[in-house]
């Protein structure tokens, strides 16, 4: 069977962001913007019915809001993800991190590089689904927004910047989607099949002081 067009090119557009290094540090005196700057230039490259529908602004230097106006602006949905990876053990990778090498065939073909899981997967599952939808005119019921960070993995400013700025708004949203879990096997006792879990909450952190 032939691989469907549609789908080989988002797969290529997948690829070309994969290969942009946008590794966040914890002393941003030592991440290299220029990644993330390409990062951008990017994404306005290869989703352009997205960018002449939607408005973008750029947060805290680096992350990226979007507003997909809606016919009401009431009850808004935020979906999120982030552009930033954790940085390279290169003895860790069989296969060049920022490659993005196709490795296997058919249904066993699997891309290899840093943040196709972790998070560029969901971020360009997203802008694929709105790209088709803007592109065929489609207008949301509510707005939608989607907010990218840029230094997630390091608990950066990113996200709490873009949530000050939709508070000062007034934006309230209905429904905010962030990303999840892999589909997984054995992660629930008794449960053969394959798993997808949801995450009802985020992971926080705790001081605990005990005395015995």
């Amino acid at each position: 069977m032939e691989p469907d067009p549609a789908a080989v090119a988002a797969l290529d557009r997948f690829r070309a962001l994969l290969r942009l290094p946008t590794v966040s540090r914890a002393d941003e005196a030592l991440t290299d913007w220029a990644p993330f700057e390409a990062f951008r230039a990017e994404v306005e490259r290869l989703y352009p019915a997205t960018h002449r529908t939607l408005e973008r602004e750029i947060i805290a230097g680096h992350s990226l809001l979007y507003r997909w106006p809606g016919s009401s602006s009431a009850a808004p949905t935020v979906l999120m993800a982030h552009i930033d990876v954790v940085p390279v053990v290169d003895a860790e990778w069989t296969h060049p991190p920022f490659g993005a090498q196709i490795v296997g065939e058919g249904d066993d073909a699997a891309v290899h590089a840093r943040g196709a899981i972790d998070d560029k997967g969901s971020l360009v599952a997203i802008l694929e689904a709105i790209e088709q939808l803007a592109g065929e005119g489609f207008t949301p019921v509510h707005d939608v927004y989607l907010a990218f960070g840029h230094n997630e993995e390091t608990a950066g400013n990113g996200a709490r910047a873009i949530v000050a700025e939709l508070q000062a708004r007034g934006v309230r949203p209905a429904l905010v989607l962030d990303e999840g879990g892999a589909v997984v096997d054995g992660a629930v006792p008794g449960v053969a099949a394959p798993t997808a879990m949801i995450g009802l909450a985020e992971r926080g952190v705790m001081t605990v002081q005990l005395t015995a």
